[in-house]
């Protein structure tokens, strides 16, 4: 990874993180689904970096989410947790010989419908993570569940949506 790829990645970052704290933050969806694009910088990030600098990032990244949604450490808690089972889930849905180093984990890379499975379920995890601290001491699972799945759902398409727009195309497969 050369210096144009870093102040590509913190750019595109940066542009998340904002448009996150800007629009999503306040917008719902029925009052039930939100969006979580952010979701989408954390998950897209390279296999080849350490887990301890993932783990790092990731807790800079959504310590600031946090600070703007005022939920002190909800988002920052789910997101870690997806970060830690990350290379679970990869080794579950790689082929036998595994992966390249990539530079990201994105559509253009991996293929869409790796790339689909392997978000919703990062995804999910994240979403079910942050409702379920949401709602403790609530009695309104049906409620949850339907923010959780609802949301989920979102955010994946906004995840894949964002990708085709706004990501440039090389090391495709």
């Amino acid at each position: 990874m050369n210096v144009t790829d870093i102040i590509k990645q913190f750019v595109q970052a940066l542009l998340i993180y904002l448009l996150q704290v800007l629009v999503f933050r306040t917008t719902a969806l029925w009052d039930v689904a939100a969006c979580f694009i952010y979701i989408g910088f954390i998950i897209q990030l390279p296999f080849y970096l350490p887990r301890l600098a993932l783990l790092f990032i990731t807790f800079a990244y959504t310590f600031a989410i946090d600070i703007f949604f005022n939920t002190p450490g909800v988002h920052t808690s789910a997101a870690l947790l997806i970060m830690y089972v990350r290379p679970s889930v990869v080794r579950l849905l790689s082929p036998q010989g595994g992966y390249d180093s990539f530079e990201s984990v994105n559509i253009f890379n991996m293929g869409i419908q790796w790339h689909a499975i392997y978000a919703f379920i990062l995804i999910l995890i994240h979403t079910t993570v942050v409702f379920l601290i949401e709602s403790l001491g609530s009695t309104h699972f049906g409620v949850t569940f339907l923010k959780i799945i609802s949301t989920t759902m979102l955010t994946l398409i906004a995840v894949i949506l964002y990708q085709f727009l706004f990501l440039y195309r090389h090391n495709s497969r």
